[in-house]
């Protein structure tokens, strides 16, 4: 499973969300996670995914399972 940073920034105008980090600026750091070839992603083994981004939180719930 790949993990990927991402940040979002609110401004007066609306909101952007970026892999970029901005120091001293307020952000809420999401989790892009995308599953291999061949494998997906649940954490209810209900639900699959190829790819959810997530709050920081939630990654450890998250499982990779082959197909």
């Amino acid at each position: 499973m790949k993990k990927t940073n991402y940040y979002t920034y609110l401004g007066t105008n609306g909101t952007i969300t970026s892999p970029v980090f901005l120091e001293n600026i307020y952000s809420v750091k999401k989790v892009l996670l995308t599953a291999e070839q061949d494998k997906t992603l649940t954490k209810d083994f209900t639900n699959f995914h190829d790819s959810i981004m997530v709050s920081e939180s939630e990654v450890e719930n998250w499982y990779e399972i082959s197909l």
